[in-house]
């Protein structure tokens, strides 16, 4: 939330100056410069896993895009232990994505490749670290397998 108590992640269909300026101006910046990609960082408060939530509620979704989301998590699966597509929120039903939300907002505004991405606050089920939890290490690593699974989904096929 910001200093007006918008909740950012809420406000990507209808910003305004009063409400939601940050939101505003990246949008602004968006329309002018163009987006090829886009992820939105979250940590999830419930979910012990990282995962990605995509695009499959947008009404542009289609074929192609699937096929660049599964490329992009079959990438992201190779590059990072901690990443996995098994758990995660449920997938939105064509047509019923919720705009007002950032990843669903770039996706169907640029009809691109546009995901959020979740780490779990406290530590990962599938490979737990009793001493340290989910940690800045572990933050870093994700980081870096990120970057590795955007270049090879978009540069090296």
């Amino acid at each position: 939330s910001n200093s007006s108590g918008a909740n950012l992640n809420r406000e990507w269909l209808k910003p305004s100056l009063d409400k939601s300026p940050e939101v505003f101006y990246v949008e602004d910046a968006m329309r002018k410069s163009g987006v090829d990609f886009f992820l939105d960082l979250h940590g999830d408060e419930a979910i012990p896993y990282t995962f990605v939530a995509g695009g499959e509620g947008i009404p542009s979704y289609n074929d192609k895009m699937e096929a660049l989301e599964n490329l992009f998590k079959n990438e992201l699966c190779k590059a990072s232990p901690d990443f996995q597509i098994e758990q995660g929120y449920p997938k939105s039903e064509p047509g019923a994505g919720n705009l007002s939300m950032a990843s669903n907002w770039v996706g169907e505004t640029f009809k691109c490749l546009s995901f959020t991405l979740e780490m779990p606050f406290k530590d990962h089920l599938l490979l737990e670290d009793k001493e340290f939890g989910w940690s800045p290490d572990r933050s870093i690593n994700l980081g870096s397998a990120l970057l590795t699974a955007l270049y090879s989904t978009f540069f090296n096929q």
